[in-house]
């Protein structure tokens, strides 16, 4: 057992470039966009950055290393990723065993040592891991199982720490087009050694890029926990999610059910609303089946193949960019202040001081102005290598435009307008009869353009619901009402003003200037 435990730590800490699958000209591409965030990006931010540049970095480096996941596993680039997230022992492995009708997973891994992993379909059964050196390691089902926190105990090792992610190829993985990523655990064990390489980041930052969220919680928590709900409130809000309450047996009937019904309502006070809450025992399948979350997953299985890595890339560049503008509307308004100094002043110490004032606010400006340039062409550098990598994988990762970056939330409309009222000390105003005029009178053509331009996602939506059906698009939960509401929200002028013309005041939002 000894010379097999050394044979596993040999193979997962070999770095021997020629054993890896990228081939040179896909190489060469990641290492151009890996010196861009790891060494021109912070250059750049040490002459001028926002306060939070660390976490921005951080996020680029973790986005990095899951798209080169990515470029290591072709076949997973073709895939709609579905990511399983909740605390520590929330039994994600266990639902992803019982959905697979095998078990696949260890249910008992230390977030110290467990490994993000990724479940599809392929022609062959394997397990394949990469090390830290990106290399590929292949492990037997025995290997992989090993992975739990008594590793250390059993066999004197810690092989997992040198192994970043793992790849589960199975022949009768039931869904074609879907992958499965188990992450660790984002929450601290009571009993356990904290580790960078589990924490709050990366779970984030493997969920952020996946098209599904299934979010497990235990029975045994009685509810969500407010760390659950922080945390789903840090990620991107346009990721559908299915909530699912595992070990539901430890609960009576009636306990389960009135648990459903306060993780649903939390949620839905929260902002943070799930396509639905379902209960699931892995003991009592018959009480608590699996078989309303594959119905979810088999739709999932025919949704249009979109990775986010684009939209998660450019959204760390965006706020970086957004800083800079901040800083550069300041600096104006400095100048133009000291501007009208010297225009209003006549002493000619005053003058002086405001002269020498200005040059200074001056000077800043062009600072800024130059970050500003080499931001733009850094970005446009990484963009373009983005897409050759993507051209090269054969899935389109162009630029995102800035529309695309909206966080799209599910927000009640009439609450938000009422809210609005009242913080201008308006009566409030019953605005049910404007929301039935408004799926009624207008011509669905002009509905779905004037919506779309909103949201590019919105267009998927013109094929499910026809033109016949408009009250049904005009009722979906994930798209419509927060696209509406959006154009509520103070703050937003400029998204009204660019999509939709200058709007009234809110009781006059569904003029027929909106639609």
């Amino acid at each position: 057992m000894i010379l097999e435990r050394y044979n596993l730590l040999s193979r997962a800490s070999h770095a021997d470039p020629d054993t890896s699958p990228v081939q040179n000209e896909l190489a060469d591409e990641l290492a151009k966009l890996k010196k861009i965030i790891t060494h021109e990006l912070p250059e750049l931010a040490r002459q001028r950055s926002p306060h939070n540049f660390t976490e921005l970095h951080q996020n680029l480096l973790l986005e990095m290393e899951r798209f080169h996941e990515f470029c290591e596993f072709p076949d997973l680039a073709q895939k709609v990723v579905v990511g399983l997230g909740g605390a520590f022992s929330a039994g994600k492995s266990s639902l992803i065993n019982a959905l697979l009708g095998q078990k696949r997973l260890a249910t008992e891994v230390d977030p110290t040592t467990s490994l993000p992993t990724y479940l599809l379909q392929g022609e062959t059964e394997a397990i394949t891991a990469l090390n830290l050196f990106k290399r590929r390691v292949e492990l037997s089902q025995e290997e992989f199982l090993s992975l739990t926190h008594d590793e250390k105990e059993r066999y004197g090792s810690q092989v997992s720490a040198l192994l970043q992610s793992a790849f589960i190829s199975l022949p009768d993985f039931p869904f074609e087009n879907l992958a499965l990523l188990d992450t660790p655990g984002y929450s601290k064990p009571d009993d356990a050694n904290w580790s960078d390489r589990t924490d709050a980041n990366l779970a984030r930052a493997q969920l952020n890029s996946a098209q599904f969220l299934i979010w497990v919680v235990s029975a045994e928590a009685g509810t969500i926990s407010e760390d659950d709900l922080k945390f789903l409130a840090s990620l991107r809000q346009d990721i559908p999610r299915l909530v699912v309450i595992s070990r539901a047996d430890k609960r009576t009937p009636e306990d389960m059910q009135k648990m459903v019904e306060l993780v649903r309502t939390t949620l839905v006070k929260r902002a943070l609303p799930a396509l639905a809450v379902l209960p699931f025992s892995s003991r009592k399948k018959k009480d608590y089946p699996a078989e309303p979350i594959v119905q979810q997953l088999q739709s999932w299985n025919a949704a249009p193949r979109d990775l986010g890595f684009a939209i998660n890339f450019k959204r760390q560049f965006a706020s970086y960019q957004k800083f800079i503008e901040s800083e550069q509307r300041l600096g104006h308004r400095r100048l133009n202040r000291l501007n009208r100094i010297l225009t209003l002043s006549e002493e000619a110490e005053v003058l002086e001081d405001a002269q020498e004032l200005k040059q200074i606010a001056q000077h800043g400006l062009d600072e800024l102005q130059n970050i500003g340039e080499n931001l733009y062409n850094l970005r446009q550098r990484f963009f373009q290598g983005l897409k050759n990598l993507g051209d090269y994988q054969g899935i389109p990762l162009p630029e995102p435009q800035d529309i695309d970056l909206l966080d799209l939330q599910n927000v009640d409309l009439s609450q938000l307008l009422s809210q609005i009222r009242e913080g201008q000390g308006l009566p409030e105003v019953d605005y049910s009869s404007r929301w039935l005029s408004l799926t009624v009178k207008i011509e669905s053509s002009t509905v779905l353009r004037r919506l779309m331009c909103i949201s590019p996602s919105l267009a998927q939506l013109t094929v499910q619901y026809k033109p016949m059906n408009i009250k049904a698009l005009l009722r979906h939960p994930a798209y419509i009402a927060p696209s509406l509401s959006m154009l509520a929200i103070p703050g937003e002028a400029v998204h009204r003003n660019r999509l939709m013309g200058q709007l009234p005041h809110p009781e006059n939002l569904f003029h027929s200037r909106l639609l």
